[in-house]
């Protein structure tokens, strides 16, 4: 046969296709078509009301949604002090089941103030301080960056943990490298104050609410390979995962906050952005010292209902995110149903605290109608409380509208998967109403 020289580009569009085609079906393995259409949201793609409509709409069987208000053997919890059993019950089977091992002994942790001074023109006051977490195998450091408003008492204070380093926070000059920092000087100065939006600080300051952070991969790196070169090195606990470690690292962060005679310990908050917003979750479900919780499009495993969830499923974010829960929470992935827990367990947990749960509406990924559904199954923890909780409603609050009341918020704003200055001013307005002195 003659050998003709458009077979070479043929051949390699035949290749293309064929792995094209391989990556779709491998996908479709873990997820539904359905599920893969809200995929298209992470690439900024518009649909059309019907193929969203496809997507998302709709009835969910919410049959085998475990009850909140039940002991595992069956008792019905009834009172305050029966859900705070309940409570221990129900993060001892998140822990056993989705997030892995969450150390509470067997460590120390020290801090240094490694640098300070007067910040947005003598508004606010910077503080870095060296979070130091030791065992007997060695000690790991995290640097947490702090700024609060210029205040004769206490203030309130927001911590979370941000994604590109904490120099990408702020325009600061100031600020020092985070430890885990793996850009050169000139990438560092280049990527200063990039996620600036994400973190409302002049904002923050100008309405009396200091923000701390700390860069997530101090505490545990992304990545399969190396999430267990940090915090997670000191502990001999195999189950001790990439989340967990990012919500113990919010821990020792608030550790630092309640001593500290500037933060008003009764109004510390705690936030995350997806997957850290998973970690503001687990963070916030086990410490009582955050008096707020604040999920900002979370998702799976986050504030959304892990059941009938028509965004990530738990099959695909265990395949493609092995390290971030434990290895038990792989065994679900085709009978999701089986797993003892579901999130609105968690967002329960966090009672009687407050919850606020946000989403976007083109970010169909993180399923924002099922975050909505897990708060809406959490609210009889609330209640047991004698808490106000958002009246029942089958579907969420109109795009942009907010919905507060004593014990949880809500709203779900135009757009894609962020923290935007939107989200920053439904923050801010619920914290001005509802946290106050305790």
């Amino acid at each position: 046969m003659k050998f003709h020289w458009w077979y070479i580009p043929l051949g390699l569009i035949i290749l293309l296709l064929a792995a094209f085609s391989a990556l779709i079906l491998w996908m479709h393995s873990m997820l539904p078509w359905k599920n893969m259409v809200s995929m298209t949201s992470n690439f900024h793609l518009e649909l059309s009301e019907k193929m969203k409509d496809y997507a998302t709409g709709g009835q969910r069987d919410y049959a085998s949604l475990p009850e909140v208000l039940e002991m595992e053997d069956g008792t019905a919890v009834t009172t305050p002090e029966d859900f705070s059993r309940r409570r221990e019950e129900i993060l001892g089977l998140f822990e056993a089941h989705v997030y892995g091992a969450m150390p509470n002994d067997g460590f120390t942790t020290d801090f240094t103030v490694v640098e300070e001074g007067e910040a947005l023109g003598g508004a606010a006051w910077r503080k870095q301080v060296k979070i130091t977490v030791s065992t007997q195998k060695g000690s790991s450091d995290a640097l947490m960056l702090m700024y609060l408003p210029v205040s004769q008492s206490p203030v309130p204070v927001v911590l979370g943990l941000n994604f590109n380093g904490n120099h990408s926070v702020l325009d600061d000059p100031a600020i020092l490298p985070s430890y885990a920092n793996e850009l050169d000087s000139q990438e560092l100065e280049a990527d200063r104050g990039a996620k600036a939006e994400r973190w409302a600080i002049q904002d923050a300051i100008s309405r009396g609410y200091g923000i701390a952070t700390v860069y997530c991969n101090d505490f545990a790196p992304d990545s399969s390979k190396t999430y267990r070169s940090r915090v997670i090195s000191l502990f001999d606990e195999p189950e001790f995962k990439a989340v967990g470690a990012w919500a113990f690292g919010i821990m020792r962060g608030v550790d630092y906050l309640v001593q500290n005679e500037s933060v008003d310990a009764s109004r510390i908050a705690d936030i995350g952005h997806s997957r850290l917003g998973k970690a503001a979750l687990w963070a916030g479900a086990n410490d009582t010292r955050i008096a707020l919780v604040i999920s900002n499009d979370s998702g799976n495993t986050g504030a959304s209902l892990t059941r009938e969830n028509k965004g990530e499923t738990m099959k695909s974010i265990n395949s493609i995110f092995p390290h971030w829960f434990c290895s038990q929470y792989q065994a679900y992935g085709d009978d999701t149903d089986a797993l003892p827990v579901d999130q609105h367990m968690l967002l329960a947990c966090i009672a009687p605290r407050q919850v606020y749960v946000a989403n976007a509406e083109d970010d169909l990924w993180a399923d924002p109608q099922g975050a909505w559904n897990a708060l809406m199954a959490s609210r009889s923890a609330f209640e047991l409380y004698g808490l106000e909780v958002l009246p029942y409603a089958q579907s969420q609050p109109a795009i942009g509208q907010a919905m507060h009341c004593q014990s949880m918020g809500y709203h779900c704003r135009a757009g894609w998967h962020d923290v935007q200055k939107e989200d920053w001013a439904f923050y801010f307005q619920y914290m001005d109403e509802f946290l106050i002195p305790q």
